[in-house]
């Protein structure tokens, strides 16, 4: 199934979290029901919207996949499936 994959402008600090300020369209990807986290962020590396996995995590907020630095928690995508599924 494609599914919508956004660019987000997020706002805030690692101490206070982040809140998502602004996002748009960047594109799509592909993503079966059998895929895993590992799945996905490695789709999202292979089409280039994400450059190491390594510093890639996701967060399930119950309306998107977010990707986020594993480290600062920033989210940087978002793979909306609520509208999807």
């Amino acid at each position: 199934m494609k599914y919508q994959v956004l660019s987000i402008d997020a706002w805030g600090n690692r101490h206070d979290g982040y809140s998502w300020n602004n996002w748009h369209c960047a594109g799509y990807i592909d993503i079966s029901g059998r895929d895993t986290e590992r799945d996905i962020l490695e789709k999202m590396y292979i089409n280039g919207f994400i450059g190491m996995l390594e510093r890639a995590d996701i967060e399930d907020d119950q309306h998107n996949w977010v990707i986020v630095d594993k480290i600062t928690r920033q989210p940087y995508f978002a793979i909306e499936y609520g509208s999807t599924i």
